[in-house]
């Protein structure tokens, strides 16, 4: 199994990297290999769904991961903290739970986050209003719940690979079919 010793995410850009986490997530989720794509069954959060992608969109989701907890590790580097993450949530307690997500996530993103999302939004083939109301909130309720698990533990780096692992697994629900 993959730690984060054996993938510095501040730093390395190896691309042999990319390709072992391609191959753990296929040995994880492929269901079935076809000529354009490959069929994964994957889980998260008890939630079963069926999406098909080419390797080189894999590669591009998994990278787009890498570079949103990138952007997480430096907004927390930043001052971004546990305390005001929760401050964040209390303002918006009596919202339902999805507004408390967008504007939690309203408070800490970057230009660059933004960016990434609607970069993630290509690999995943999604745009229009199924990004801009299913797909991107989505997203942001993975970003968030990440950034929440990394700033419980910011010093646990074994955190960070898991939190990859999850954020792929939610880039990959955005252009997905329950099962």
């Amino acid at each position: 199994m993959l730690k984060i010793k054996d993938f510095d995410l501040l730093n390395n850009e190896d691309l042999d990297n990319v390709e072992a986490i391609l191959k753990r997530v296929k040995h994880d989720f492929a269901k079935e290999e076809k000529e354009d794509a490959t069929i994964y069954d994957v889980t998260l959060q008890d939630s079963k769904y069926i999406c098909a992608y080419t390797d080189d969109e894999m590669r591009g989701i998994i990278t787009t991961s890498i570079d949103i907890i990138r952007e997480l590790i430096s907004i927390e580097a930043n001052g971004f903290t546990k305390q005001r993450f929760k401050e964040a949530i209390q303002n918006e307690e009596k919202r339902e739970e999805i507004m408390q997500v967008l504007s939690t996530y309203n408070d800490f993103k970057t230009q660059e986050l933004d960016e990434m999302t609607i970069k993630m939004a290509a690999y995943v083939r999604v745009g229009g209003a199924y990004l801009a109301l299913i797909s991107r909130p989505l997203l942001i309720d993975v970003i968030f719940g990440v950034f929440e698990v990394m700033l419980d533990d910011s010093d646990d780096e074994d955190i960070w690979f898991s939190c990859l692992y999850f954020m792929i697994r939610g880039a990959m629900k955005m252009h997905s079919s329950e099962e």
